[in-house]
């Protein structure tokens, strides 16, 4: 029993947004581990240019409208997790991808067989 999590309602959510990405990945031509490591290079670059976009824009507002400081700075921050947490999940859900579905077998097929196994 998790504790977190005690009757596995996030792990099944989770589960089935992993499943969700799995098919979703090949359609979108993500076929090989490069393609792969490349969409969690680009899912990194997009979240951190969502927070340099969302930080100052949220401290702007707050300098310019002081009154409304609390919401500004409580609705920027949950965007701001929002988009952290987004981008993290998205990276370890391909990275389960790479792990499960592209084995090195598949990045390898054009290389010529092991002479080592004929012994």
């Amino acid at each position: 029993m998790n504790f977190r999590d005690p009757f596995g309602r996030q792990a099944k959510r989770s589960e089935r947004e992993y499943a969700s990405l799995r098919q979703k990945l090949p359609g979108a031509g993500v076929t090989t581990r490069a393609d792969a490591e490349q969409l969690i290079e680009n899912v990194g670059k997009r979240g951190k240019y969502g927070l340099m976009i969302i930080i100052p824009l949220t401290l702007l507002l707050i300098l310019l409208i002081p009154e409304g400081r609390i919401i500004f700075g409580a609705a920027g921050t949950m965007m701001g997790l929002w988009a952290y947490i987004t981008s993290r999940k998205i990276q370890g859900h391909v990275q389960r991808y790479i792990q499960e579905e592209l084995t090195t077998d598949s990045d390898c097929e054009s290389a010529p067989p092991d002479d080592s196994a004929t012994l």
